[in-house]
């Protein structure tokens, strides 16, 4: 079974969702009253993360200016970074758990996310 079930695809329509994820969510979780710094850099995330995703190769973006592949190593190294952050900058309670979370999620995605965006799976045939 391959683990790599998610197109290119549908993983940037889920890149979409996330930076409104990363922009609202330290608005709605009051983040700012935790870290100022904590709420602003997940906001500055979710904006990088809609610019470099409208530069992607894949279907929903306006320029296919960034490889696939190469977006994925933005995603890897985002997910990497939040998982660090907190960790790095002392966030606690609220703060520490939704960049844990956030980063845990970001490094499922990469990891689930077939990074050969233009093939399509055929069975393979076995020859003799």
């Amino acid at each position: 079974m391959n683990i790599r079930f998610l197109t290119s695809t549908i993983h940037g329509a889920l890149d979409y969702i996330a930076a409104v994820v990363l922009i609202l969510a330290p608005v709605i979780l009051k983040l700012n009253e935790v870290s100022a710094f904590a709420y602003w850099l997940s906001i500055v995330g979710g904006g990088l993360l809609i610019f470099y995703s409208l530069l992607t190769d894949y279907a929903l973006s306006i320029s296919k200016m960034i490889p696939f592949k190469v977006h994925l190593g933005f995603d890897l190294s985002a997910g990497v970074v939040f998982l660090i952050w907190p960790f790095i900058f002392g966030f606690t309670g609220l703060a520490m758990a939704y960049y844990v979370v956030i980063g845990l999620g970001i490094l499922l995605v990469v990891a689930v996310t077939d990074p050969e965006p233009h093939t399509t799976h055929h069975s393979h045939h076995i020859t003799e």
